[in-house]
């Protein structure tokens, strides 16, 4: 019977073990049986946490003295050749003077606008509607066979006028049309330009000032006005034609 016991009591506790070390196995970290015994390797664990510190001083110096270099003998190769390109470039009157003299070569062609008489007091003055001016100058004016405009009536124009002269009377229906024609024959800004002389009875009359505002709304710019009018060309003995033609 005492060794019926003994060899139950032992198989019970073989396999005790041999569960005990099953579910050790199977179970987790935290729930492993400590075993008894020592375990020099178990003191050795922090050495790994000093063998990662080793490589990183190393590695420090290498990048700083290989980056440094390069870096400075760059800059100071770059900077002289920029500021050399820019000085010669910019300083070179050489280069400007032809520039300067082709500008100012190519724009005088075009202002040659003036009108054919010489006198410098014949010039435009599209600042101002007219000019008035006295015999002498309507006299030169005449000779050099200018547009002369009488803004007189028509049945006044036809007992007399100036030789040349066209009716253009302010106060007929037909003078829009006219000054639309006009226009037409001188729509070139060069034609536009050229001296017209405008004449009434002269004193008090305003016809010719009238007709000279009109003509400059259109962009007459050289209109003249012969401040004493047609009793002073005859004054003057000078050339008078009757009839309804110039």
């Amino acid at each position: 019977m005492k060794r019926n016991t003994l060899v139950q009591t032992a198989a019970l506790i073989v396999a005790g073990l041999v569960l005990a070390l099953v579910a050790n196995a199977f179970a987790s970290r935290d729930r492993k049986l400590a075993m008894v015994g020592t375990y020099p390797n178990a003191l050795k664990v922090p050495s790994r946490a000093a063998a990662p510190i080793a490589p990183t001083p190393v590695a420090v110096p290498v990048t700083t003295t290989t980056t440094t270099a390069p870096v400075a003998t760059a800059t100071t190769a770059t900077q002289p050749t920029t500021t050399v390109a820019t000085t010669t470039a910019g300083l070179n009157p050489a280069a400007k003077t032809p520039a300067a003299t082709a500008t100012t070569t190519a724009p005088t062609p075009h202002p040659p606008t003036p009108a054919p008489p010489s006198d410098d007091h014949f010039l435009p003055h599209p600042d101002k509607p007219y000019v008035e001016i006295a015999f002498a100058d309507v006299k030169t004016l005449h000779g050099r066979n200018v547009l002369f405009l009488d803004a007189r009536r028509t049945s006044v124009y036809e007992q007399g006028h100036i030789a040349g002269a066209r009716p253009y009377s302010v106060w007929e229906s037909d003078i829009e049309d006219k000054v639309r024609k006009l226009f037409d024959e001188r729509s070139d800004p060069r034609d536009q330009s050229l001296p017209i002389v405008i004449y009434c009875s002269g004193g008090d009359c305003e016809d010719s000032h009238m007709l000279a505002q009109k003509l400059w709304g259109i962009q007459f710019n050289n209109l003249y006005v012969y401040k004493d009018g047609f009793p002073d060309w005859q004054q003057h003995g000078a050339p008078i034609h009757t009839g309804a033609n110039p």
